[in-house]
């Protein structure tokens, strides 16, 4: 059976890269029936803070990576003590200095066979010793990893290719401790847009700044998905369609490009396809954000005015900040306007038999507004294109967007009546 594990060190935040490996042995697991492992490796007790794990844990949630069996690094400790006793009595590893050393073959050369890089030769000499031990005590990286992972019955470890150097020191330990090898495959690097390894100086790189943003979960999966691994030309697709398609056949072995204008578009495309209810539910934080909208008036204007809104809205809108911007036009609030509205007095006059019409709708639905908006502009002889960028201007704050009716009708007759009187 396929075991795959994810093993983040808790010492900050679960980041794009990391995201991406979890992703990846995640949907691999799921592809084949296997099992996804979370093991947290904090054994750097210096570094590790139970707040990073907290912080890994909600991040992974979020994007909906679950996992079958949890463990922490610190728990086999004493695991780790018999494996390097092992051997140490099998003169495997000496002593030096306090620290315990694993004593590499001095004649010889192993060959890593990479799912994605391929076969990978690696002389013996040019490894030289190296520390499974610290003189403190403690454990160093490279050989927990593998006892845990052995112990751990991983058949798969799918990780960055930032770890490829460390391939072959850890075969020769799965070797020493007479365990079998897994299958290894090293995902290409991911690129900030200067072309250089993706970090922090490149902006945001931690998950859940990306959910503050305002994106989708599902949208964020795909996006991740798509960095270094394809199926055809298809951009977006769902979580089902990722578990069903996803092989490490599909991931190709050149760096990938993370490119935040196909993020915002990816995720315009989730949006679009979203539940409506979820729509207004998720926009909400945003739109009380900078206290212009409160708790009341958000209330005041009921579910369906919401979800027409966010329906003729939100794909126009990239992220849930940009739809929590454009509903703001639903509420009695201050208008950014692209531009100032300035009319002639022939269109004053018009306006302001527009605004007399609108009064005397019973039912301010798209079907009315535009009945009596049509009739009135038909009586004082001018057409609608003749006052439509104004009125949009005015009641919405930009020159476009969804049709004019259904958006003064979502708005409502007092928003709308005011707006226009504005102008006047």
């Amino acid at each position: 059976m396929i075991r795959v594990r994810f093993a983040p060190s808790p010492t900050g935040y679960l980041h794009v890269g990391g995201a991406r490996t979890a992703l990846f042995n995640w949907l691999f697991a799921r592809h084949n029936k296997g099992t996804f492992v979370l093991r947290i490796e904090d054994t750097d007790q210096e570094r590790s803070t139970e707040a990073s794990i907290e912080h890994i844990i909600e991040a992974m949630q979020w994007l909906g990576i679950s996992w079958d069996e949890y463990y922490r690094q610190t728990e086999h400790s004493k695991r780790h003590q018999q494996a390097a006793l092992q051997l140490m009595d099998r003169k495997l590893a000496y002593e030096h200095d306090g620290a315990w050393w694993f004593r590499v073959p001095e004649q010889g050369e192993l060959t890593v066979h990479d799912a994605l890089l391929g076969d990978i030769t690696f002389r013996h000499e040019q490894l030289k010793d190296f520390v499974i031990r610290r003189s403190d005590g403690s454990f160093v990286y490279n050989f927990v990893v593998v006892v845990d992972d052995a112990d751990m019955r991983i058949t798969h470890v799918i990780r960055g290719d930032d770890h490829t150097t460390n391939t072959p020191r850890q075969i020769l330990l799965y070797q020493a401790l007479e365990k079998p090898l897994p299958q290894f495959a090293h995902l290409p690097m991911i690129l900030g847009p200067d072309r250089t390894r993706l970090s922090k100086r490149h902006g945001v790189t931690s998950v859940l700044e990306y959910r503050r943003r305002g994106f989708l979960p599902e949208a964020m999966v795909n996006f991740l998905a798509r960095l270094g691994w394809s199926h055809g030309d298809q951009e977006v697709f769902t979580g089902d369609q990722l578990v069903e398609l996803f092989t490490l056949q599909g991931v190709g072995s050149s760096a990938a490009m993370f490119d935040e204008v196909k993020l915002h578009w990816i995720n315009q495309q989730h949006m679009k396809a979203a539940d409506l209810a979820r729509i207004v539910e998720l926009v909400k934080p945003f739109a009380l954000k900078d206290n212009l909208i409160t708790e009341a008036m958000w209330d005041q204007a009921g579910q369906d005015r919401l979800l027409t809104g966010a329906k003729l809205l939100r794909d126009r809108s990239k992220t849930f900040a940009d739809l929590a911007s454009s509903m703001r036009v639903l509420f009695p609030v201050p208008l950014r306007k692209e531009e100032d509205v300035v009319v002639s007095q022939q269109k004053k006059e018009v306006l302001q038999a527009v605004i007399g019409a609108l009064s005397t709708i019973q039912e301010f639905t798209p079907e009315n507004v535009q009945q009596a908006v049509r009739t009135t502009l038909k009586e004082k002889g001018v057409g609608l294109r003749d006052v439509a960028h104004d009125c949009r201007m005015a009641i919405t704050g930009t020159g476009v967007g969804p049709g004019l009716f259904d958006m003064m009708s979502v708005i409502g007759h007092d928003c709308v009546k005011s707006r226009l009187e504005e102008i006047l």
